[in-house]
């Protein structure tokens, strides 16, 4: 039974009063204050301010929303791991693969399958991530790297979450001193500044021809020890191992592009030096590219390989067209290894 109190007397005296048509306009603003209050609690947030934050070459699509959020787009996602495609649902599909999915935690999956419905700053309706987001994903792909449990094909992007993974923390631990000590509140573009040339820095190594972390690979599968850690010389079988593993299989080309670089840049030195490296003939846009991809490859084979047989093995079947056939005139490069080592030993 309802207690009746004065103010419900009282209320139910003024509904008496209004006619028909007032009453339904009072139930007509209930029902959307009702409405209003529902809609609130799910409502899609919306972007004060938009950015692009440069990682490298790339820029990434980024927003504060004005639930303070601050969120990359979900296209700027697969632009960040250098996807081939750049569309949203090329990164939702990378993140499923079998080898990601094993070291992505339960709660990283759900973000990973329900984006932040938002409006930019243009009212486009668009699908994000909060910015640390972006942070534990690279830490999941490192981690399936290291754990071997990326293919040979998706090596890069454990390359890619690398570079940002410390690129972030260098900046992040500025960010801690500035606001420890009061001096945040001065940096406007300090610290996108900071964070473009800490890219810069990372992606250096990559820049080069062959990256330290190829030549590393080199020496821990033959169980050799670098005389000159410091020195950007090599045994000269390395050289052999690049024909052998990079140039003679690139492309599927089973030899011919080598073939072609070596009739460009002949040998022209007594040590069998020659002018200019091998590639420095490919062009930027074709070669380069299927180059890069075609060592972070064979760097991900030898990664997750424990010596030169298990290597041989895991590239063999990544690139069956690439197996020496009889009469190659392609060099054992280890006999010759063995060879050298053991004249030295005499």
């Amino acid at each position: 039974m309802l207690m009746t109190t004065p103010q419900s007397l009282g209320g139910v005296a003024r509904a008496e009063r209004l006619s028909s048509e007032e009453r339904r306009v009072i139930a007509v603003q209930a029902a959307k204050a009702r409405w209003q209050r529902a809609h609130d609690q799910t409502r899609i947030p919306s972007a004060e301010t938009d950015g692009i934050l440069k990682v490298g070459d790339v820029g990434l699509d980024v927003f504060v929303l004005d639930d303070r959020r601050r969120v990359i787009s979900k296209k700027a996602m697969a632009r960040a791991l250098h996807l081939k495609s750049e569309g949203g649902n090329a990164f939702m599909r990378t993140m499923s693969r079998k080898g990601i999915q094993a070291v992505i935690s339960s709660e990283l999956a759900t973000k990973i399958e329900r984006p932040i419905a938002f409006y930019t700053v243009r009212g486009e309706l668009a699908d994000g991530y909060d910015a640390e987001t972006l942070i534990e994903i690279c830490d999941a792909l490192i981690e399936a790297r290291n754990r071997g449990k990326l293919a040979a094909s998706q090596f890069f992007l454990s390359i890619q979450a690398e570079i940002i993974f410390r690129s972030a923390a260098k900046l992040g631990i500025i960010a801690l001193v500035d606001e420890a000590t009061g001096y945040v509140d001065k940096t406007r573009d300090e610290y996108r500044k900071l964070f473009e040339s800490f890219i810069r820095e990372e992606f250096r190594q990559w820049e080069r021809e062959f990256p330290d972390k190829f030549f590393d690979m080199i020496y821990r599968l033959y169980g050799l020890k670098r005389q000159k850690p410091d020195s950007s010389k090599h045994p000269q079988f390395f050289g052999h191992f690049i024909r052998k593993f990079i140039y003679y299989p690139l492309a599927n080309s089973n030899g011919a592009i080598l073939e072609q670089l070596e009739e460009k840049n002949p040998v022209v030195y007594d040590s069998g030096g020659r002018r200019f490296k091998f590639f420095q003939y490919l062009t930027n846009e074709i070669g380069m590219s299927s180059f890069r991809q075609h060592l972070w490859q064979v760097v991900g084979i030898g990664e997750s390989a424990t010596d030169r047989v298990h290597f041989e093995r895991g590239f063999y079947r990544a690139f069956p067209e690439a197996i020496p056939r009889k009469n190659d005139n392609q060099l054992d490069f280890f006999d010759d290894l063995v060879e050298s080592m053991n004249k030295k030993a005499r």
